[in-house]
């Protein structure tokens, strides 16, 4: 004969799984819930004086670019640089902001560095060498981080 299962034996069936259950989610025991670390904070964002030093006064600012008699009205020369980015609409792609605070996919320089399709002329700096990934990021992080002016 085959055994016979009472109500009662389900019963402590279905209590044993779902103690199971919770001891093996961590909602049982002495009732510690493990919490996964928070994750790392985001990378530091480059000050603007420190994308001036490294890569617009030696990249960008010279006659017939973005220095004196500046291409565009875009004018790279410390001092300016801020007044000439941020908030400004690009010369080739309005209404799309040069910078747009916050916005780095957003921001028309950041298509000109890495020569996106969708730019007007060609990628800058204006025929090469162009930047590496991790200055265009440089970029990309102090335009996320605010595009603060300092």
């Amino acid at each position: 004969m085959g055994a016979q299962h009472t109500t009662g034996d389900r019963t402590v069936r279905v209590v044993g799984l779902f103690l199971f259950l919770l001891l093996s989610l961590g909602c049982g025991g002495d009732g510690v819930i493990v919490e996964e670390p928070p994750p790392p904070p985001p990378p530091t964002a480059p000050p603007l004086t420190q994308l001036q030093d490294e890569i617009f006064t030696p990249r960008c600012a010279f006659v017939g670019c973005h220095g004196p008699f500046p291409n565009l009205g875009l004018i790279l020369l410390r001092g300016q640089s801020y007044g000439s980015l941020v908030n400004v609409t690009s010369a080739e792609l309005a209404p799309m902001k040069r910078v747009l605070p916050g916005q780095p996919a957003n921001s028309y320089i950041i298509l000109k560095l890495q020569g996106d399709p969708r730019i007007v002329g060609e990628r800058m700096p204006y025929g090469g060498p162009y930047l590496s990934a991790s200055d265009i990021q440089k970029v990309r992080d102090w335009i996320a981080a605010g595009a603060k002016n300092d």
